[in-house]
């Protein structure tokens, strides 16, 4: 075998597809042989043959020899551990291959999704946000884009009937070891009330609060909050404060104050706020 060069075989656990240079592992390519092809030619430049021959995990260059029971038992425990990671890849596989495409590209449709990953990046076309959604029969969905339709997912777990519209479907082979179905989803539209952020960061003038936000659903529906320096996260109650247009100008009467540097916890917290503001402002 050391003559043969670059090849592709299996590993000695029969669970990956791997490259050899002759004898001598270089990676773990994929548990699928034309997954493995593809991912054996971005390394080297062309896809090297296919050898299928029998492994040994262990050899003993001296049949007599009996090894000490210390290490047959830290055998013992690789073979434990290699046994526990097999159910766990097993497991994972049988997860994924539940996953299907829903509908057909072009397809308009309307379900409860649930949050599994939210990340944002810079894109070709400007800052963007990754969704990955799960529905009720595990099968996949991801979202790329800007839409504040989406805003109500916030955290892992979450919840929310949307509508969508299919853009594709293809074989996720670049996030994970095991292919799956993904379903690519756009023009998306909540059933839940559309979330609109806005907050204001305090600098150097103010050694107590970080940042300052509003979270606005409704008319009735606003949180005010907080964070300090401790990363604790208050909520405070301004009254009389009825639009996302008075939200965001409170916010920023509040960032007036920063240069007065009177703006504090307690300031923040007192049930005449939006008065006191209004005073220390305008009079």
């Amino acid at each position: 075998m050391s003559n043969q060069g670059y090849h592709i075989s299996k590993g000695a656990d029969d669970i990956y597809w791997i490259l050899n240079d002759g004898e001598i592992f270089v990676k773990n390519l994929s548990t699928d042989l034309d997954t493995a092809k593809i991912k054996a030619k971005e390394k080297l430049g062309f896809v090297p043959p296919v050898s299928i021959w029998h492994r040994q995990k262990f050899t003993y260059s001296k049949p007599e020899y009996r090894e000490p029971d210390w290490l047959l038992f830290n055998h013992h425990i690789t073979t434990y551990k290699t046994h526990l990671e097999r159910v766990k890849f097993l497991a994972a596989k049988k997860d994924c291959e539940s996953r299907q495409y829903v509908g057909s590209v072009g397809d308009v449709l309307e379900m409860e999704l649930q949050l599994i990953e939210k990340f944002s990046f810079d894109s070709d076309y400007g800052y963007c946000t990754c969704y990955k959604f799960k529905d009720s029969n595990n099968n996949r969905f991801i979202y790329f884009g800007t839409s504040s339709q989406l805003n109500s997912f916030k955290n892992s777990g979450d919840k929310f009937i949307i509508s969508f519209e299919i853009k594709k479907q293809f074989i996720n082979e670049r996030d994970s070891e095991i292919p799956h179905k993904i379903n690519q989803i756009k023009k998306v539209k909540s059933k839940a009330p559309v979330l609109r952020e806005f907050f204001i960061q305090i600098h150097d003038t103010n050694k107590d609060i970080l940042d300052i936000n509003v979270e606005f659903y409704s008319n009735k529906n606003i949180n005010f909050n907080f964070t300090t320096y401790s990363k604790e996260k208050i909520s405070f109650y301004p009254k009389g404060i009825k639009s996302f247009k008075a939200a965001k100008e409170f916010l920023k009467d509040l960032e007036n104050l920063t240069v007065l540097r009177i703006l504090t916890k307690e300031v923040l917290l007192r049930n005449d706020l939006v008065d006191y503001i209004n005073k220390l402002l305008f009079n």
